[in-house]
């Protein structure tokens, strides 16, 4: 018999991340008032590892032995709270499941543990090793996993484990309540990762939900999962031509500002805001009269799952040593490489030991006109934006940034720039030095055309890529708290994105809405608010070149 309202399932093993939790359970209260049956499942210890406690991500280096028992009764006090009817993920597993996972995991030997697939009666086999990956990676912030370390492969087999029970569980739970779509924590994590693959198959639409990157918001993933961005190259090709209203232009504008000034609360923005410039450069002791270029790497350990076929060179520390090799070779030029924050500093999330022992290896072999400013630096990156005479990124979003004040920027790795098309990006490693070659003998200067159409991407990777959230108070990134004192609140009606939400579910509609048509006096008027915005930063930097 078919159903009157959809049947949603959440797959919520991390619900002491209370952010997501909180966000879950206001969507899922707020189908249940508009007549959909839901079932929130979550983690009651069946797991040998779990992405809250990561090595290197400040978690213990091995879960507490009451660690289970302790975020079970917190899990069970929250949901009670909230009013979300739970039930656990064991209740679709058996002691004999554990059995058959552990002896599949010793089976195998470590080398092949990225391919390796749990054999299944019914589907054939599930590549397991293939979706626990991110988390192992994650776990050690590490870039590539050394399978011939002892260490890294017994995590590896422990998420193998992992991701075998959970896709036993998950699998007789899509049997038994056949629902129409899913809810899910990012898609991206080993377990979560596991539900995402399993409901493709089956037809069950999932949207996975992630922080936004400015806070109070929401991001929502149609059938993938959250490092993956084609959702945000249909927004912007939708909307690159469309100029930006006065009060767009003035939000993007604060969000620009706040992070240049290092006034951004967003967990992302690990970079010291703008101070003096020509003081902060003067103290890398260059020289003013000479070009000067800033390389921004990236952090990659948790970006494992982008797809980097189209990336031109086979790592990141190819791709600076062979632009360290071509400012070596012209002593006109001066490159400062500043290491990504997020490897090693105070504001990291834990530290990459393969970032920081590749750079420290390269400060022995640098020419004299390079300079490295080192993870844990306060120097300020945005000074280094500002003054510099082009910008070379792998996917840092800081190329985005220095593209809003006007600034000539070289894209090379994937990620969410990958569709910034204002940005040049060389498809081969020749290509790459055919592009800093014409730059070597280029004036440096500021394009407001390419501010223009950063603004506009930036507006498009800020906001419209996202939705406000304002029933679920964001007080740290990482923690969410109920922003309302009823369920009337979550009534149709009552929230707009909550309603948008909700047909997305109940009617299947689409993420986003097509864009508008503006006039020619939108544009001038953004042309003009722009100008204006990014004139102190063109104006510093003149003044330092």
């Amino acid at each position: 018999m078919k159903r009157s309202a959809p049947h949603i399932v959440c797959f919520a093993p991390y619900t002491d991340w209370s952010i997501h939790s909180a966000r879950q359970v206001t969507i899922l209260n707020a189908l249940r008032r508009r007549g959909c049956s839901v079932s929130y499942i979550t983690c009651d210890g069946v797991f040998s590892d779990c992405d809250l406690y990561q090595q290197a991500t400040a978690g213990p280096g091995h879960r507490p032995a009451d660690a289970c028992s302790f975020c079970q009764a917190r899990v069970a006090t929250k949901l009670a709270g909230w009013g979300m009817p739970f039930r656990w993920l064991s209740r679709w597993l058996t002691s004999e499941d554990r059995a058959a996972a552990s002896k599949w995991v010793q089976s195998l030997k470590p080398l092949a543990y990225p391919g390796a697939r749990y054999p299944d009666a019914r589907h054939g086999s599930w590549p397991i090793g293939d979706w626990v990956k991110s988390s192992v990676h994650r776990h050690f912030r590490h870039n590539t996993l050394d399978l011939t370390d002892p260490r890294v492969a017994a995590v590896y087999g422990s998420y193998l484990f992992s991701g075998a029970l959970a896709a036993m569980g998950l699998d007789r739970l899509f049997a038994e309540e056949t629902p129409d779509a899913q809810l899910l924590f990012n898609g991206r994590m080993g377990v979560t990762r596991v539900a995402l693959e399993l409901a493709k198959p089956r037809g069950i639409r999932t949207i996975c939900e992630e922080r936004g990157y400015v806070a109070g918001r929401i991001t929502l993933f149609d059938n993938v999962n959250c490092l993956d961005f084609t959702s945000l190259g249909e927004l912007w090709a939708d909307w690159r031509d469309v100029p930006l209203t006065a009060e767009e232009t003035h939000e993007i504008g604060q969000v620009l500002t706040d992070r240049w000034h290092g006034r951004s609360k967003d967990v992302s923005a690990y970079s010291a805001g703008l101070g003096a410039t020509a003081n902060a450069i003067a103290a890398l002791g260059l020289d003013p009269a000479r070009p000067t270029w800033a390389l921004y790497p990236s952090s990659l350990d948790e970006a494992s799952e982008i797809d980097t076929s189209n990336e031109p060179f086979e790592s990141q520390y190819a791709w600076i040593d062979a632009t360290v090799a071509f400012v070596a070779a012209r002593p006109n030029l001066q490159l400062v490489i500043r290491i990504h924050p997020n490897a090693g500093s105070r504001k990291s999330l834990g530290q990459n030991d393969q970032d920081l022992a590749y750079f420290e290896a390269l400060a022995t072999r640098l020419p004299a006109n390079v300079r490295l400013v080192p993870s844990a630096s306060t120097f300020g990156s945005y000074d280094l934006a500002r003054a510099a005479a082009l910008g070379l990124i792998w996917r840092s979003t800081i190329g985005l940034e220095m593209a809003a004040m006007g600034a000539t920027v070289v894209r090379v790795g994937a990620g969410p720039l990958c569709h910034a098309h204002f940005m040049q990006s060389p498809a081969t490693p020749a290509g790459y030095h055919d592009i800093l070659l014409e730059h070597a003998s280029r004036k440096p200067g500021h394009d407001i055309a390419t501010a223009i159409q950063a603004w506009r991407f930036a507006h498009t990777f800020f906001f419209r890529w996202s939705m406000p959230f304002p029933l679920v108070r964001q007080p740290k990134w990482y923690v969410g708290e109920m922003n309302y004192t009823d369920a009337t609140a979550l009534a149709p009606g009552k929230d707009a994105t909550l309603d948008h939400i909700c047909r997305v579910f109940m009617e299947r509609r689409p993420l986003f809405n097509p864009a508008p048509e503006r006039s020619a006096d939108v544009a001038a008027a953004e042309a003009g608010a722009i100008a204006a915005r990014i004139a102190p930063y063109r104006s510093g930097f003149a003044a330092t070149m």
